[in-house]
């Protein structure tokens, strides 16, 4: 997370010991704070505290340069994929999925024609949205994934209530993939990680030794 906060209070102990004291009152067993400070000149000075460990069980501490795994981010970044996408006029919020994916399909047959892209990045598909299932980290998982769907069924019809939808930012996934003709991963790095310069992200697993990489935690109760 980051925070901005005016320069002169940048130096100040009170963030460090603010964060220490969190962390512990929490029980957050790691965790990294961005501060970013703005002078009257408009000069920006960036600062990162951090605390505790990557790993209960190896105690390595946390620094600046710990990666952590961001979770749902990845749906925040799939969607801006996709507004590039509308913002260059290959698809609208209301293209079909099959318009884009032929194959598309899920056991409500009736439903799998009407969804659409807007469906998927809001929460609207009506898709059953915890489905895990595990097809790999090769360049071909998603659109592995997507073709699993045609077992699940619809909790909703299409442009019905919200539904957390976890399945449906794959199928979003699998649409820029098409569309861009390269993998998901891929896509980020050419479009959003390196147009912002971040240089410490990643999607693959295999790459996290490159990194001080954190592990998850599950709150105790």
């Amino acid at each position: 997370m980051s925070v901005t906060i005016p320069s002169d209070l940048l130096s100040t102990p009170e963030w460090q010991e603010r964060l220490d004291s969190l962390a512990k009152k929490h029980a957050v067993p790691g965790v990294q704070v961005g501060l970013i400070a703005l002078d009257s000149e408009g000069e920006v000075d960036l600062r990162v505290l951090t605390t505790g460990v990557t790993s209960l069980a190896t105690g390595v501490e946390v620094t600046p340069e710990t990666i952590f795994q961001y979770g749902s981010i990845t749906k925040i970044w799939t969607t801006t994929l996709i507004m590039q996408l509308v913002d260059e006029g290959k698809l609208t919020l209301d293209t079909l999925v099959v318009d884009v994916l032929p194959d598309f399909k899920i056991a409500n047959s009736d439903y799998s024609g009407l969804i659409t892209v807007r469906h998927l990045l809001t929460h609207t598909s009506g898709i059953d949205g915890d489905l895990f299932t595990d097809t790999g980290y090769g360049d071909d998982c998603i659109e592995k994934y997507v073709a699993s769907l045609s077992t699940a069924i619809s909790i909703t019809a299409p442009g019905g209530p919200l539904s957390y939808c976890n399945s449906g930012f794959n199928v979003a996934g699998r649409i820029i993939e098409v569309l861009r003709g390269k993998a998901w991963d891929d896509v980020l790095v050419d479009y959003l990680y390196e147009p912002l310069g971040l240089s410490h992200v990643i999607t693959r697993t295999k790459d996290a030794p490159l990194f001080r990489a954190a592990v998850g935690h599950l709150a105790s109760a």
